[in-house]
């Protein structure tokens, strides 16, 4: 899978000059959009005012400010404490609410109207690392959120 644009066979590209952080960054990525039996929602949190509409629950959000991904877990089967132990597991920070707005350049929302659904918000540091993508952090974030099937919305 190629995120950003950036894959791994370009000579001399991200996932070549820094395999240990690409390869995470891919695995807490793939983490994130395996369904996820036994989840449950908890609380009835909203979002800021991003342009796209949250629904009423969130179990939590998993910050990875170095990459600049959050996501927020808002389908109906997802429950706080595995949130938390997966998010931990994935090296991000838990966030009992939504994902930070500042600096967001973009959302994905994911299995929208599912159970599952998620909202991957992008930053203006993302890909994170240093990593520059060719066309601007939105094109690449969009990018990755059209393979990923989801739904844009820009900030």
């Amino acid at each position: 899978m190629s995120g950003a644009g950036i894959t791994s066979g370009e000579k001399g590209g991200f996932m070549s000059r820094h395999p240990h952080t690409g390869t995470s960054f891919l695995l807490m990525l793939a983490a994130l959009l395996l369904p996820s039996a036994g989840f449950g929602a908890d609380g009835d949190r909203s979002s800021a005012n991003t342009g796209v509409a949250t629904p009423a629950s969130i179990a939590g959000s998993c910050n990875n400010p170095a990459s600049g991904f959050c996501n927020e877990f808002t389908g109906s089967s997802y429950k706080a404490e595995r949130v938390k132990r997966t998010c931990k597991g994935q090296g991000g920070t838990f966030l009992a609410g939504a994902c930070p707005t500042e600096g967001r350049v973009g959302t994905c929302r994911v299995y929208k109207g599912r159970n599952d659904e998620s909202l991957y918000r992008y930053y203006k540091n993302f890909p994170g690392f240093g990593v520059k993508p060719k066309g601007g952090v939105a094109a690449a974030a969009e990018s990755q959120c059209t393979k990923l099937k989801g739904e844009w919305t820009p900030n």
